[in-house]
Order: C-alpha cells, then sequence, then structure tokens
C-alpha cells in the first residue's frame, strides 16, 4: 500500500479495512509500505515494491492495494505467476474528477494491465465490479468483499 496516504484516509481506505476484517478473521497479515507519491507513478515505490515481491515465497497470497497499482504495475508481470495477486479496489483511479484525458487514459491503461495479472479482485460493491467488469475482468475473479466479517470471509475463501 502507499506510505503516503494522510493517515486519516488510510484508516478509512478501503484495503485498511479488510486488512483488519482480515486480522479479526485469524489471517496473519504484513503491511509493506511503498514511498512516493500516490497515485503518482515513482522509481522509489517501483523499487521497493520489486524488493518486497522478491522475498516472497513462491505461492505466497499478495494484497495489493488498489491505490497503490499504478506504482506496482511495472513489477506486477515478473512475479505474477509465481504469486498469488489479489487486488483491493475501492474505485479507480482513471474515473477521479478533474483529470485531463490523458492522464485518465494513462492511469485506466496502467489499472487495466495491473488488474489483468491479479487471480482476483475485491471490491466493496456492484458498482465497482461492474466497472471492473467493463475493463474485461472475469466476473468469476471478482468478489463482492465489504470491509467488514463477511467480506473477510469471503476473501479468504478465494485466497
Amino acid at each position: 500500500m502507499p506510505a503516503d496516504l494522510a493517515a486519516d484516509a488510510f484508516a478509512d481506505a478501503y484495503a485498511r479495512r479488510m486488512v483488519e476484517a482480515l486480522r479479526a478473521a485469524g489471517a496473519g497479515i504484513m503491511l509493506h509500505a511503498l514511498p512516493g507519491p500516490h497515485p503518482q507513478v515513482d522509481p522509489s515505490a517501483i523499487l521497493a515494491a520489486d524488493v518486497a515481491l522478491s522475498r516472497l515465497p513462491d505461492g505466497a497470497p499478495v494484497l495489493l492495494d488498489g491505490n497503490a497499482l499504478p506504482n506496482l504495475a511495472a513489477s506486477l508481470p515478473a512475479d505474477s505467476r509465481r504469486l498469488r495477486f489479489t487486488a483491493l479496489i475501492e474505485r479507480l483511479h482513471w474515473t477521479e474528477p478533474g483529470l485531463t484525458a490523458e492522464e485518465a487514459a494513462v492511469r485506466r491503461n496502467l489499472e487495466q494491465g495491473a488488474l489483468a495479472l491479479m487471480r482476483h479482485v475485491a471490491v466493496p460493491d456492484e458498482t465497482v465490479a461492474a466497472t471492473l467488469r467493463d475493463l474485461g475482468v472475469r466476473p468469476e475473479r471478482i468478489v463482492l468483499a465489504a470491509a467488514d466479517a463477511g467480506g473477510a470471509a469471503a476473501l479468504l475463501a478465494v485466497l
């Protein structure tokens, strides 16, 4: 997950709430914070992601905060067959208001490419799921998982 999210934004973020729900369900989770500006692509974040992913054992399940996907996009292809990636997506950054058409297209391509490498994508609601399907994510890879005990159980079932 990005290291530079504001404390209040991070505390309310879907990924953070899911991590807490998964921990409450007994899942052991270690957080890796990526440096650099979010959601812009940053060389220090790319390097940190490469190092963190390379240290994981083959077959390890990896939860990726959707906020970090732009900085992870370059690192994911090398490890996508070795690790079991699941993205936690509260919203897609290419849909944010105020972006120029070019900025939105760049973010869309980064997110779409990264999502194509996920075994599963956890989302809080059907609206986000529909957006993912529009991007070409196969429906069987999408897990509706609210950031609560029920959502944690649904996510653990596919991990």
